[in-house]
């Protein structure tokens, strides 16, 4: 289904408007506020509990599952330490992951507080490991019409440790004004209009500018040290990464998930970097309703955006086959039940 934008009638989020900011605080309900002014004041919200610690455990079992159901998609992206790098839009593919969304239940009301308007889950990110990324905003690849109307939503399927590796933010980086974008790609690309959709040079450009800021600012980077179960939702403008991994054996399974209101279209730095060029207001995506959330719909899956494979060849275990005894199936076992 095609769903109309719902927030085209929003200049800014309200979150963002320091004129509109009191009234719609008090507005919200008791459990809410607290993480709408956490996201106000320090750029980040953190929702403690929302996913059963157990009900974790089995979602990183049921991977392990999937992906030795699948040893000619996953074998190959294995690294030397055994681990698997991340994987774009996995909870297609795996549907038991979009609990993490649509099951999440406080995490997705505080989203729909924000923005006056009905979540869905754009894209995600799947990590068995801590990405290690140097701090940056988001929103050069997730350019929304109207702007900003953006979140990352990172739930932790274990605990981040100094060992594994913790998100890091720029506290307070949110608040820093913003740079000038357009100033930026016309020195680098001589006009508005030959901006391209991705570049890494212009990214460099402007994640440096932003991390001088910060520190220009007095900023530190923080780690924020969570549970398996816990949501970290960060501001579109908050600039943040991922921390140095002490032990680089040990795992820190978590989902990314990049959430926008329904019908928000998403552009790239060709837009964010152009804001007062034309782009159409309506995403030209199809979305489709499961678990009573909304998705994005996309048809392929991709591994460190290297290679991707359609959805529609997955295997998918069956039920009868128990979480838990992946580990001991060989890659024969899989090739006989599947064919």
């Amino acid at each position: 289904m095609h769903i109309e934008n719902a927030v085209k009638s929003q200049a800014t989020p309200w979150f963002m408007d320091e004129s509109r900011i009191p009234a719609k605080l008090a507005s919200l309900e008791a459990d809410i506020r607290p993480h709408a002014q956490s996201m106000i004041d320090n750029g980040f919200a953190i929702i403690r509990g929302g996913i059963g610690q157990e009900r974790c455990e089995q979602l990183i079992a049921r991977f392990r599952l999937f992906a030795d159901a699948n040893p000619d998609k996953f074998q190959k992206f294995l690294d030397k330490d055994g681990h698997y790098p991340r994987i774009v839009n996995l909870h297609i593919a795996m549907p038991e992951l979009f609990e993490l969304f649509s099951s999440n239940r406080l995490a997705y009301r505080v989203q729909q507080a924000l923005w006056d308007a009905t979540p869905c889950l754009y894209t995600s990110l799947f990590y068995e490991r801590g990405s290690a990324q140097p701090p940056h905003r988001d929103t050069p690849l997730f350019a929304t019409r109207p702007e900003y109307f953006y979140f990352g939503v990172w739930t932790a399927l274990e605990d981040s440790t100094p060992a594994n590796g913790a998100l890091q933010v720029y506290r307070g980086g949110h608040k820093l004004p913003e740079r000038d974008r357009e100033s930026i790609a016309m020195r680098l690309f001589g006009s508005l209009e030959n901006i391209p959709s991705m570049s890494n040079d212009l990214w460099m450009e402007y994640q440096g500018q932003v991390d001088q800021q910060c520190k220009d600012a007095g900023l530190e980077l923080e780690s924020l040290y969570v549970n398996a179960g816990d949501t970290i939702i960060w501001h579109p403008q908050l600039p943040h990464g991922g921390g140095p991994i002490a032990d680089m054996t040990k795992s820190r399974f978590s989902l990314v998930m990049h959430t926008t209101p329904v019908g928000a279209p998403v552009y790239h730095q060709d837009r964010f970097f152009n804001p007062r060029g034309d782009a159409p207001i309506d995403a030209p995506w199809q979305y489709e309703k499961a678990a009573g959330a909304y998705r994005v719909i996309h048809d392929r899956v991709d591994f460190d955006h290297k290679e991707s494979f359609a959805v529609a060849d997955f295997n998918v275990p069956p039920p009868e086959i128990k979480i838990g005894e992946a580990a001991n199936r060989p890659t024969s076992f899989w090739r006989r039940l599947f064919g």
